[in-house]
C-alpha cells in the first residue's frame, strides 16, 4: 500500500527496490491516465499502456487514448500537472 494505492510485485525484489523510493516508481497521478488528468478527468489508468517520460512513469486509459496524448507530452504533463491539485481527491470519472 502506497499513497492509498495497493501494488502488486512480481519478486520480493522488485517490492524491496519500490519500498526504498516509491516516488521513483509509483506512477504520475495516482495512476490515472495521464491524458484524462490533462483534460480535467480521473480515467483508471491501464498498467499495461505506459510511458516512461523524464523518469517518470505515466498511464493511460487505453492505447487509442495514449496516440492523443502522445500527441504533445509536454503539453499534456504540464496541463495534467496544472489539473491534479484540483481533482485528486475527487472520484473517478465514469466513461
Amino acid at each position: 500500500m502506497h499513497e492509498g494505492s495497493i501494488y502488486l510485485f512480481a519478486t520480493a525484489g522488485n517490492k524491496i527496490e519500490f519500498d526504498s523510493a516509491p516516488e521513483k516508481y509509483a506512477p504520475a497521478f495516482g495512476g490515472y491516465c495521464a491524458f484524462g488528468v490533462s483534460v480535467g478527468k480521473k480515467f483508471v489508468g491501464d498498467p499495461e499502456v505506459w510511458r516512461l517520460v523524464d523518469g517518470k512513469l505515466y498511464l493511460n486509459l487505453d492505447v487509442n487514448i495514449q496516440g492523443e496524448w502522445l500527441k504533445d507530452v509536454p503539453g499534456r504533463i504540464k496541463t495534467a500537472n496544472e489539473h491534479w491539485e484540483n481533482i485528486k481527491n475527487t472520484p473517478t470519472a465514469e466513461l
